[in-house]
């Protein structure tokens, strides 16, 4: 869990200090991400034989969606980096308007996510599946808040 949080920190950092191609970067960062998260969700749900190949296509079919709504949030906050200091109050505005329909659509997604699990596996599968999609989730976003801010304060 370490690793991955250290990969996320160490990416972010460099990608906001010296990127040029912004996609790359998401594209980059996805991949790392998701190969250790991978690795996590398969750690922490428990799964049958019978369960698994239903899991993880109804998991893979979640990643792919999570990840287009990862890149919309990521756009934002390039945004808002780079006019950290400077922004105005309508593009502050504008920024907000977009990130927190963002917000509730990851809500939904983990959620219709989580249904779906359970109805093709069952209750306890679905719960971990939440529980640790849910964790994941809030520990990067702390994690990358504290970059941006900690970042902030340094400059």
């Amino acid at each position: 869990m370490k690793k991955i949080l250290l990969i996320l920190i160490a990416l972010l950092s460099i990608n906001l200090a010296f990127s040029q191609t912004y996609q790359d970067d998401v594209d980059l960062i996805q991949q790392l991400y998701g190969q250790e998260k991978k690795e996590i969700v398969n750690e922490f749900v428990e799964l049958s034989e019978t369960q698994e190949p239903v899991f993880w296509e109804l998991y893979n079919e979640y990643e792919a969606k999570r990840k287009s709504i990862g890149q919309k949030k990521y756009a934002i906050l390039w945004n808002y980096v780079n006019d950290y200091g400077t922004i105005r109050a309508a593009d502050a505005e504008m920024m907000m308007n977009e990130a927190l329909p963002l917000r509730i659509e990851s809500d939904k997604l983990v959620r219709n996510y989580y249904k779906k699990i359970k109805s093709k596996t069952d209750a306890v599968v679905a719960t971990q599946f939440y529980q640790i999609e849910n964790y994941l989730s809030d520990l990067v976003r702390i994690k990358l808040l504290e970059e941006l801010y900690v970042s902030k304060i340094e400059d």
